[in-house]
């Protein structure tokens, strides 16, 4: 029998065990079918807060990779990509939080347990035993509860994640042989559905709006931030995500994601999208990300229409106007000039078409 069945059923039978106490026990009591109904209540509540905990402590860790693990100033310059760590954080942040909590209330617990079981005590039939009934039975569903969730979340999760993460695997795998049989778009279209399965572009976002969070203003910060851009710009060319998959992902979430979005954009200008630019410059929510679209625009404006020359001039204009934001950054200011110098040669020499 495998272990985790025998210790299911270990468990399980403990269980059965306490509530066969609990109809025993009730069926002494005055009023055993309240004594009963108020018992189930107070398992299930028990359990419920056991199996919360055994969950958090037994959340499995991601394996970091060694860029993961070095120090947040050593960017790499390529990006690294490892299983999302969101969760395992949260668990390990309020585990420490409990079990911080718990040390600094040790003195006290024995206090609160007992007032907990003579609170209890009425609802289980007030008899002289009642509250040492109660203690023994938050205690038993309580440990139960807690290895219960705690097994259940190392045996089962860890394993769950493993496959997942072993499937989009098996999906690039796929991709790449139809790749070498010349079948680019099916190919292409296996990379993506890999790449959204594990979440890659959603890691180096939130790896973006971390940093921005935790790290302090200054010229440290920015170069930081610039790292990641230049990652993002450097996988593009590899990336499998379309035109269509990169704008989804500019409109989808905050900061990080419209920056990485641009990012990929800079390194594939095949996958930009002029409204996004525009979007970016006009309405964007850092200096960061406006300079990061300006860039971009900076890269596509070569070969835009004439229909879209105009529509980047007008947008440039305005920013540029006084009161615009880019009246606020000379080196925002001077890459704008720079677009609207190339733009206007551009139209001079009677480039793009109409």
């Amino acid at each position: 029998m495998p272990v985790s069945r025998r210790v299911g059923t270990g468990l399980a039978a403990l269980a059965g065990s306490g509530l066969l106490s609990l109809v025993l026990y009730a069926s002494r009591c005055a009023e055993p079918v309240s004594v009963i109904g108020a018992g189930l209540l107070i398992t299930g509540a028990v359990s419920a807060a056991g199996g919360a905990l055994g969950f958090l402590f037994g959340i499995p860790r991601a394996i970091a990779s060694h860029a993961e693990e070095s120090s947040a100033s050593a960017v790499s310059p390529r990006p690294v990509y490892v299983a999302n760590t969101n969760l395992e954080q949260v668990s390990d942040w309020l585990t420490k939080l409990l079990i911080g909590a718990g040390l600094t209330q040790l003195g006290s617990l024995g206090g609160q347990f007992r007032r907990l079981v003579l609170g209890l005590a009425p609802t289980l039939g007030d008899r002289h035993d009642s509250a040492v009934f109660a203690a023994a039975l938050v205690t038993e569903f309580l440990v139960l509860s807690f290895l219960g969730g705690w097994l259940s979340t190392r045996l089962l999760l860890a394993s769950a994640l493993s496959e997942a993460d072993r499937r989009a695997l098996d999906t690039f795998v796929q991709a790449e042989n139809l790749s070498g049989r010349g079948d680019h778009a099916e190919a292409d279209d296996l990379r993506a559905r890999a790449m959204d399965e594990l979440g890659l572009p959603h890691i180096e976002a939130d790896r973006y709006d971390d940093m921005r969070r935790r790290l302090p203003q200054g010229s440290s910060r920015t170069a930081q931030m610039q790292a990641l851009v230049d990652a993002a710009r450097a996988s593009a060319p590899d990336t499998a995500l379309d035109p269509a998959h990169v704008r989804e992902f500019f409109e989808s979430g905050g900061e990080g994601r419209r920056i990485y979005a641009l990012a990929l954009m800079q390194g594939a200008p095949g996958l930009a999208d002029l409204d996004i630019v525009l979007e970016a410059i006009e309405r964007s929510r850092s200096a960061f990300e406006q300079y990061q679209a300006l860039v971009l625009a900076e890269l596509v404006a070569p070969g835009l229409t004439a229909a879209d020359r105009g529509r980047l001039c007008s947008t440039l204009a305005s920013q540029l106007a006084s009161g615009g934001r880019l009246t606020r950054s000379s080196s925002r200011r001077h890459v704008a000039e720079r677009v609207l110098g190339l733009l206007q040669d551009r139209s001079d020499s009677g480039g793009g078409t109409a």
